[in-house]
C-alpha cells in the first residue's frame, strides 16, 4: 500500500493506493472540496483513479493546477516502483497493509477504515486513527510501528504462544488451555488456537515465521 501526502497551508489530501502492481486503485482523503478537485483532475489525465504510482507522484508534483493549491507531493509510506508484493519488504509497507498480512484485517475491511478516516485526514495520521478506531492490542501494534522495543525482551527466540501472550493477544489461561488441548490431540498450536476462534491461521503463520532483524526491522515473506 502506498500513501501520498499532498501538503497545503490550510489542508492536506493523502492518496492512498491500496492495490498492487504497476497500476493501482487510489482513493483521496481530506476536506470534501479539495478531494473533488484532485479527483477531477486525476480523472482527466488517467481516465479514472487506477494509476501508476510513479505516474501519479509526477503528475501532483508538475501540474500547474496542483501547483496553484498545493506544496510538493510527499511519499509518506510505500515504494513507487515496487510492481509485485515481493519487491516490498515487510518493513516499508504501511501500518493498515501490515495488519492484513499479520491477519488482523482483510483487504475490504482496510478499505472501510480509509473511507472512514477520510473526514479525518486534514487533522490526524491514518496510524493514530487505527490506534483509536480498531480493536487491536497496543502491543501489537507497538510491534509493527516499533520492533526495536522488543529485540532486547528476545522475541526472535520465542515461542508462538508466548508471543501471543506477550502482545495481548491471547492471555496465559487460553494458551494453557490451547496447550493442553494441544498435548491431548497433537497438531500445531496455530491449528488448535484458529479452531477455538481466538486467532486466524494467516496469524498464526505470521506470528510464527516474523522475526526481528539485526536492523531492528520485521522480516516476514507471508508464505
Amino acid at each position: 500500500m502506498l500513501r501520498i501526502r499532498l501538503p497545503a497551508p490550510q489542508v492536506q489530501l493523502e492518496l492512498i493506493g491500496t492495490g498492487r502492481g504497476n497500476r493501482q486503485p487510489f482513493q483521496v482523503l481530506g476536506p470534501t472540496t479539495e478531494v473533488a478537485f484532485v479527483e477531477e483532475l486525476l480523472e482527466q489525465q488517467f481516465g479514472g483513479l487506477t494509476i501508476n504510482p510513479a505516474e501519479l507522484f509526477s503528475f501532483l508534483g508538475s501540474d500547474p493546477w496542483v501547483q496553484e493549491r498545493f506544496s510538493a507531493p510527499e511519499l509518506v509510506d510505500g515504494d513507487l516502483n515496487a510492481t509485485d508484493t515481493g519487491e516490498q519488504t515487510f518493513q516499508r509497507q504501511t501500518l493498515g497493509d501490515k495488519l492484513v498480512q499479520a491477519g488482523f484485517l482483510e483487504i475490504d475491511e482496510l478499505e472501510k477504515l480509509l473511507e472512514d478516516y477520510r473526514p479525518f485526514a486534514g487533522t490526524q495520521r491514518f496510524g493514530e486513527f487505527l490506534k483509536l478506531n480498531l480493536q487491536v492490542p497496543p502491543q501489537l501494534l507497538e510491534l509493527l510501528l516499533n520492533p526495536t522495543l522488543f529485540d532486547g525482551g528476545g522475541f526472535n527466540d520465542k515461542r508462538l504462544g508466548d508471543r501471543l501472550v506477550e502482545l495481548n493477544v491471547i492471555t496465559a489461561e487460553q494458551l494453557q488451555a490451547a496447550l493442553a488441548v494441544q498435548k491431548q490431540g497433537g497438531g500445531l498450536l496455530g491449528e488448535v488456537l484458529a479452531k477455538q476462534g481466538l486467532l486466524s491461521e494467516r496469524m498464526a503463520r505470521f506470528f510464527s515465521k516474523a522475526q526481528i532483524n539485526t536492523q531492528g526491522q520485521i522480516e516476514y515473506s507471508g508464505s
